[in-house]
C-alpha cells in the first residue's frame, strides 16, 4: 500500500481554503444555470414534462401489448413505467400547486411512486405460470 505524504504548505493551503468558506469570503451564492435561456425551475419542469411524455408513449405501447396479447407482464410493465415517469411528475407538481406541503413531503411521495413502479416492473419479470 502506498501512502502519499502531504507537505506542510499544502496543508496550510487547504486549511486556508476551508477557513475562507467559513468566513464567507468565498462566494457561496446559488449557482444559476441557464439552458436555452431558461432558469433552473423552468428547465426542470420541461425536462420532467419530456420524461412524462416519453413515459406516456412507453406506457401506452406496453398497455397495447397487454390488450393485444392478454399478457399480464406487459400490464405490470405499463404500470411500472407509469409510476416511474408520469405519476411522480403529475403528483409532485399537483401537490406543490394545491397544498402547502414541504419539499420533504413531495420527495416522499415521488420516492413512494418510484418504489411502487419498480416493484411493478420486477413483478413483470415473473413468468405468468410461476407463483
Amino acid at each position: 500500500m502506498r501512502y502519499q505524504t502531504i507537505r506542510q504548505p499544502e496543508v496550510v493551503s487547504m486549511i486556508g481554503d476551508v477557513s475562507a468558506l467559513d468566513t464567507g469570503s468565498v462566494s457561496a451564492s446559488v449557482l444559476e444555470t441557464t439552458v436555452f435561456g431558461l432558469d433552473e425551475t423552468t428547465t426542470i419542469f420541461f425536462a420532467g414534462m419530456a420524461s412524462a411524455a416519453l413515459g406516456t408513449v412507453v406506457t401506452w405501447t406496453a398497455y397495447r401489448g397487454y390488450a393485444r396479447n392478454a399478457s399480464q407482464p406487459m400490464l405490470f410493465l405499463a404500470i411500472g413505467v407509469a409510476f416511474l415517469t408520469i405519476v411522480p411528475f403529475v403528483l409532485s407538481h399537483g401537490i406543490d400547486w394545491a397544498t402547502d406541503a414541504t419539499d420533504a413531503t413531495v420527495l416522499l411521495v415521488v420516492t413512494a411512486c418510484h418504489l411502487f413502479g419498480l416493484l411493478a416492473i420486477v413483478r413483470s419479470f415473473r413468468r405468468p405460470t410461476s407463483r
